[in-house]
């Protein structure tokens, strides 16, 4: 659809007024706050059976980035439980598919087995993940060994040559010049995240971020990649923990894939889409508040060339929107009726979810539990297509729902505004997945003194009254402060779904124009 005529029809108008503060807002920062914290859990079983879905996905992700990234939703019926799985990218969903038939089978057969003879099985299985995830380790060894690099200049300075030079051989066993088995340097990775060494890191290391760009500390990504390279040993060891712990899930089951859901196309730029028509969409009709949201819009424009980037986002060749994996589980259970294991609606993902994927699952009408989020936005984020548009059975339920997600969008885009406020501190999708916890070591572990060991000491780091180690991100993730969220009525049709009348900052009606003032369609 070409950029004169996308306004033309309601569905059209609905995506154009979607993306608008979106990609805005994503120009005004991509990261929205911080990680959120793991839905709360009802019981043991609940929590051990969300680990398990997600730790499912985490291994059937094998590689970097977002293409295979993978979610799981179990359904439970009469007669067996069901995996549904799916995949952003529609070519990995076979291979992934394969790998985690082969692996539900190796757990069952390991559910038979004795403590003592499991051993062996247990190691081939978290080697086999390992090898499966093959291309995404080496990117991370990749980028592990760049920040080993980058933070020499770092240890020069702060560390006497006693400590750099100890720190600096025990690195050097997981960077791809060690020219160790992938699987070798994963394991050690995880079996050294309560060592001394990971200690220093901590203690060098809690000040600082992980940003980006070149001024972030290069020793924090040192830390970030080894957790990074621990997790893959961590989550198969929960997959087949928790698998025992649930091992009536494997009397009967199959593995199914979720068939990929085509997304909207993409938005284009027309002669509407310039920063003060966004902006008068933005807000109710006459609103007295505009010339001051102006002001404030045109300063950030002239400080960080609001609307020049929004402009190459927009032109953007590879801005192909996709809906992601976690959805797509959502709407199949949703759309053939499908009953969540339990009667609990926990996807299990490989990633946290984006800030657009967390505010789909909070307003989406079958209330389902809201994922774990690393809160950052990702323009080319989809959702479903209407194939028939504003006369497609599934119009009213998508409209009203982005219509409670903009409401969102543009009100913390406003206030961004508002407050002149520069964009929030960037932070990595993934959590390094290494505790202060996970540091308190054994008194075993205190044999043989370094000098980096002297300088902890030093610190007067106390480790004996931490906690125990803790399963998964609940433990470590700080919530952020709750998004505003307006009650949804009760949802009585057939579809389980009834039409609702959205507020001030909705678009519900369907009589705006493009040019006029006002927020409703």
């Amino acid at each position: 659809m070409g950029p004169n005529n996308q306004r033309k029809d309601k569905y059209s108008k609905l995506l154009c007024r979607f993306y608008e503060p979106l990609i805005l807002l994503r120009v005004l920062g991509q990261t929205r706050g911080k990680h959120t914290s793991s839905p709360q859990h009802t019981s043991d079983i609940q929590s051990k059976r969300r680990r398990l879905l997600k730790n499912l996905a985490y291994i059937c992700d094998y590689e970097k980035g977002g293409e295979t990234t993978s979610a799981i939703g179990l359904e439970e019926s009469e007669e067996r439980f069901v995996f549904w799985v799916a995949s952003n990218a529609d070519r990995s969903r076979s291979k992934i598919e394969g790998f985690l038939k082969t692996s539900l089978k190796d757990i069952k057969h390991m559910l038979i087995l004795s403590e003592e003879k499991r051993g062996p099985y247990e190691q081939k299985f978290i080697r086999s993940c390992i090898t499966f995830a093959k291309s995404r380790i080496t990117k991370e060894m990749t980028l592990f060994s760049t920040a080993v690099n980058r933070s020499k200049r770092y240890l020069d300075s702060t560390t006497s040559a006693a400590t750099d030079l100890q720190i600096a051989e025990w690195l050097r066993k997981f960077t791809k010049g060690s020219n160790r088995p992938l699987e070798d340097i994963c394991i050690q990775a995880y079996e050294e995240r309560r060592g001394p060494e990971m200690r220093w890191l901590e203690s060098h290391t809690s000040n600082m971020d992980t940003g980006p760009d070149a001024s972030a500390s290069d020793l924090s990504k040192v830390r970030h990649y080894l957790g990074r390279l621990a997790a893959h040993v961590r989550a198969a060891k929960e997959v087949i923990e928790h698998s025992l712990a649930l091992d009536h899930l494997f009397d009967e089951y199959e593995v199914r894939i979720v068939q990929a859901i085509p997304s909207n196309i993409r938005p284009e730029a027309d002669d509407h889409t310039t920063l003060d028509s966004i902006l008068v969409r933005m807000l109710p009709k006459d609103d007295a508040r505009l010339g001051e949201y102006s002001e404030s819009l045109t300063s950030l424009d002239r400080k960080f060339q609001i609307s020049k980037r929004m402009g190459e986002i927009y032109e953007d060749k590879n801005f192909k929107p996709c809906v992601h994996a976690e959805i797509q589980v959502l709407e199949h259970f949703c759309r053939h009726k499908l009953h969540f294991a339990q009667s609990d609606s926990y996807i299990g993902c490989s990633k946290d979810a984006c800030y657009c994927c967390h505010l789909y699952f909070q307003h989406h009408w079958s209330r389902p539990v809201a994922p774990e989020s690393h809160q950052k936005i990702y323009h080319k984020w989809g959702v479903p297509l209407l194939p028939g548009g504003a006369q497609d059975p599934g119009w009213v339920p998508q409209r009203d729902m982005l219509n409670r997600m903009v409401e969102t969008i543009r009100k913390e885009a406003l206030d961004q505004m508002t407050r002149q406020a520069h964009p929030q501190k960037w932070h990595a999708d993934s959590e390094t997945g290494i505790t202060v916890s996970t540091m308190a070591m054994p008194p075993s572990a205190t044999a043989g003194r370094l000098a980096f060991e002297r300088e902890m000491e030093e610190l007067n780091i106390d480790t004996t009254s931490l906690p125990e180690e803790a399963h998964g991100p609940e433990s470590y993730l700080s919530p952020i402060e709750e998004l505003r969220e307006s009650p949804v009525e009760e949802l009585v049709s057939d579809h389980g779904y009834q039409g609702e009348d959205i507020s001030e900052f909705g678009f519900s009606s369907d009589t705006d124009s493009d040019s006029g003032g006002g927020a409703a369609l």
